[in-house]
């Protein structure tokens, strides 16, 4: 009986003011974990550092299949120092992660003004720092990578499985009872440190960087990718860093068409206590770059970030926005599988799926696949109209591909289940 109080008083500690009730169809949140929350076997909670969902590109397949790590060669970043530049594969990544939220809330975080404020929108569905390594021993003590299982997280973040993260089920609160579920608008993934092990300054590597507080070489990329190039230091009082979080919205941005949903239900919860998944991933395996800035000090670093695919970068200390997010939740015992052929592999060719009427521009699609001679197959399609695209990454070459090449268009009925779909769609 001890224990079990003092379990109710770390609850009350953590859940902050308790739980708030939101207009949107009967959807009720909370500020942090409670009781009924904790025990989450409904919902699994995936990151993938990729863009594609599906059978993703091996590092040794990207940049056309040469396995080499891009180049931002069409700016005019300072002069590169290339020594002993690693391939993609032999690139080692540190990634820290602070937690995952999402929220039933429409608006951006960049209208948040205060801590309360930031509780009303978020639902702290995952407030657990995970840190993920692609190499054992990158310090000679324990770390945070070796206790909590980080070399083999960082595996399944990369190869498409999807790196599992702990959670509380967000709507648990919400089963049955006649409610019509929970939607949810936002997403947001915080990272507070990212290193990428290919950084060079004065002739030699870089080696004053600290990970999870150990030195390690290479260079924190996330101060880095916080702002899009050329924003003011004025501006950025204003703007909330691009890396906390890495954001997602399922509502269109374009003008005019703000609280307007167009990815299909995305991030609808059902009532019930049916399992789901919810999948948030980001384009980071298939997009590494190497860049070029010079510091406040007048020294010149060359270091591994991502593909400026949106936001050319020349030389700026700031190269963000082009790491994107996107968020679905998914019914595996509904979701039907599609199977595309017509393909020709050229390692610069994806099938992408996106709604019908959702605008593509500058979004990850809902799903993708390299294109694979012979089929290529995604695993989970929800119910629903969908474009399916053939993309192609071209002029220049930057691991993004945004240029469209033919598209079809097919619906799944709501009433489907677990269909076999086969779809031919010629690419390249």
């Amino acid at each position: 009986m001890k224990l079990f109080f003092q379990i109710l008083l770390l609850l009350s500690f953590f859940s902050g003011t308790g739980c708030k009730k939101n207009s949107f169809k009967n959807v009720s949140k909370t500020s942090g974990p409670v009781l009924s929350s904790l025990f989450n076997n409904r919902m699994l909670l995936l990151l993938k550092g990729t863009y594609a969902t599906d059978d993703p590109l091996k590092f040794e397949e990207t940049n056309g299949g040469t396995g080499q790590l891009y180049q931002d060669v069409t700016t005019d970043d300072p002069v590169y120092d290339l020594t002993d530049m690693p391939s993609a594969k032999n690139l080692l990544i540190h990634i820290d992660f602070g937690e995952v939220r999402i929220s039933s809330r429409a608006g951006s975080p960049d209208l948040i003004q205060s801590p309360a404020e930031s509780v009303k929108f978020w639902d702290f569905i995952a407030p657990y720092r995970q840190v993920y390594c692609t190499a054992p021993g990158y310090v000679l003590f324990a770390n945070s990578c070796q206790t909590d299982s980080g070399y083999f997280r960082i595996q399944e973040f990369f190869d498409g499985n999807g790196a599992k993260y702990p959670s509380v089920d967000p709507s648990a609160e919400t089963r049955g009872g006649g409610f019509y579920g929970s939607q949810y608008y936002n997403a947001g993934i915080y990272i507070r440190n990212f290193v990428t092990s290919f950084a060079r300054e004065n002739n030699g590597m870089k080696t004053d960087t600290r990970f999870d507080n150990y030195p390690v070489v290479g260079s924190n990329i996330v101060p880095r990718n916080s702002y899009i190039p050329n924003t003011s230091d004025a501006q950025k009082q204003s703007i909330t860093p691009m890396m906390f979080p890495v954001f997602y919205t399922v509502l269109d941005t374009d003008p005019g068409m703000a609280n307007v949903s167009w990815t299909n239900g995305d991030l609808n919860i059902n009532p019930g206590y049916e399992p789901y998944i919810l999948e948030m991933r980001m384009n980071i395996k298939e997009n590494l770059m190497i860049h070029s800035w010079t510091t406040l000090a007048g020294i010149t670093q060359t270091m591994v970030g991502f593909s400026d695919w949106k936001y050319n970068h020349q030389g700026q200390s700031d190269m963000g926005g082009n790491l994107l997010l996107r968020a679905r939740v998914i019914y595996p015992e509904r979701a039907s599988s599609l199977t595309i052929t017509g393909g020709t592999q050229t390692y610069n060719h994806y099938y992408a799926l996106y709604g019908a009427s959702e605008i593509i521009k500058d979004r990850l699609p809902y799903a993708a696949v390299p294109v694979r001679t012979g089929g290529s197959k995604i695993k989970y399609v929800s119910p629903g109209t969908w474009r399916l695209l053939c993309l192609a990454d071209q002029s220049p070459v930057d691991g993004y591909p945004e240029t469209l090449v033919r598209e079809i268009q097919f619906t799944i009925p709501p009433d489907a289940i677990r269909q076999q779909l086969t779809k031919a769609l010629a690419c390249p």
